[in-house]
């Protein structure tokens, strides 16, 4: 679990912070986002924002509150919290970044799908072929 100290900056610097943060994620490209990721987050932080990405996919498919919360493993009322805000467009810029290019948002659809059905192979012709189970 994240701890904030109940020291605080002063507003201003912390904007200062933020804003010096963003220029530095904005550099990034595939090659290093992995590495600062693992470097700059811990364990907890990772899962968190992973989870939280995961929701939001979740919400523009249309899925349940119930089922986001069952598949994910995570509380009802963080699910139900993420998916109230989506729906009140909270999370529009995010959701035009993850959809943007097609093939990327359906990568992490797949993905997303895997962790679903609980690692069975993918529906269809060849199912069970693929996964090396015949």
């Amino acid at each position: 679990m994240t701890h904030i100290s109940k020291k605080q900056l002063e507003a201003k610097h912390l904007a200062s912070l933020f804003v010096q943060l963003n220029k530095i994620i904005a550099r990034l490209n595939e090659n290093v986002s992995e590495e600062f990721f693992n470097e700059f987050f811990g364990a907890e932080e990772k899962i968190m924002f992973a989870k939280r990405l995961a929701v939001i996919v979740m919400c523009i498919e249309g899925n349940s509150t119930y089922r986001i919360a069952q598949l994910l493993m995570m509380s009802p009322s963080t699910a139900e919290r993420i998916k109230h805000k989506y729906l009140k467009g909270h999370y529009k810029n995010i959701e035009g970044i993850v959809t943007n290019k097609q093939r990327d948002y359906k990568e992490l659809w797949e993905v997303l799908e895997i962790i679903l059905s609980a690692g069975l192979p993918p529906r269809g012709k060849g199912r069970w072929k693929s996964a090396g189970l015949i």
